[in-house]
């Protein structure tokens, strides 16, 4: 599958390069401005995607909530974004959009980062202000980056370059979906028995991780379990890995966010002047 998938995008990159009029015009990648733009449009996807659906997975699976429950936790994002328009379209008239542009992204890292410090008992009050760093956020990453990609276009030339803009958007949103899902997938197990081994050796740190009583853990090898305990036990053990593989997910991502800030010095300072005001 991964040699079709090599061959097959291969071929279409050939196709697309080798062709008058593409469906898909690659070669607008050739302006700077706009590939930077872009590149910055693929990591705001994978975050704004991906971040949204680990939180309501997140609070299904590890939490227990109802899905009306979920929309009134994750509610949150959405008002902050709401509130910060005005402020972000006020400022990105005004300063320099480098500047935005690296605020917005850093401020995007650290709502990451918070949530990846999530417990199994994290709820509403964890999520709140992680919540309120991304939501305020997008709107500072959305509009210098799409200023940086869509200007300088002309009329004829403008749809294209927004069809290729948003897919940027979007095709980064799937693949950090995609990468969440891989997280959770091949590292949960591997958390739990790690998890496993921590608590047959007596580690009264990883039996509060987990949720077990500290008073039955002194550091010494445990005995045969009962089936009954170990019955109890199991679920508790998976839900704990089950966070520790969120977490991972929320720190790789704020990494990405982090590594994109790589590309503000790239951005010159033409290409997100503020639009002059008649």
């Amino acid at each position: 599958l991964f040699a079709i998938c090599a061959a097959s995008g291969a071929l279409t990159i050939y196709y697309c390069l080798s062709r008058p009029r593409p469906f898909v015009d690659l070669t607008k990648f050739r302006h700077r401005a706009f590939a930077v733009g872009s590149v910055l449009s693929f990591i705001l996807g994978m975050g704004l995607y991906g971040s949204t659906y680990a939180v309501a997975v997140f609070l299904g699976l590890v939490r227990g909530h109802t899905p009306l429950e979920i929309g009134a936790i994750m509610m949150v994002a959405g008002v902050a974004q709401l509130v910060a328009a005005p402020v972000a379209a006020l400022f990105e008239s005004r300063f320099d959009g480098r500047i935005i542009i690296a605020f917005g992204y850093a401020l995007f890292a650290a709502g990451l980062f918070l949530n990846g410090l999530s417990t199994a008992h994290s709820d509403y009050d964890n999520f709140f202000w992680p919540q309120i760093l991304r939501g305020v956020a997008i709107m500072l990453c959305i509009l210098p980056t799409t200023r940086l990609a869509m200007e300088n276009w002309t009329p004829e030339e403008t749809a294209d370059a927004s069809a290729l803009f948003n897919l940027m958007r979007n095709l980064g949103g799937a693949i950090g979906i995609a990468l969440i899902d891989t997280i959770l997938e091949q590292r949960t197990p591997t958390h739990a028995t790690q998890l496993i081994d921590r608590l047959q050796a007596g580690d009264a740190g990883t039996a509060a991780l987990v949720g077990l009583p500290t008073q039955y853990f002194h550091g010494h090898a445990m005995g045969p379990i009962a089936p009954s305990i170990r019955a109890f036990i199991e679920p508790l053990i998976q839900r704990a890995a089950m966070v520790q593989s969120f977490n991972e997910a929320w720190m790789v991502l704020g990494a990405l966010f982090v590594l994109s800030l790589l590309a503000v010095p790239f951005v010159r300072g033409r290409d997100v002047a503020p639009p002059k005001v008649i």
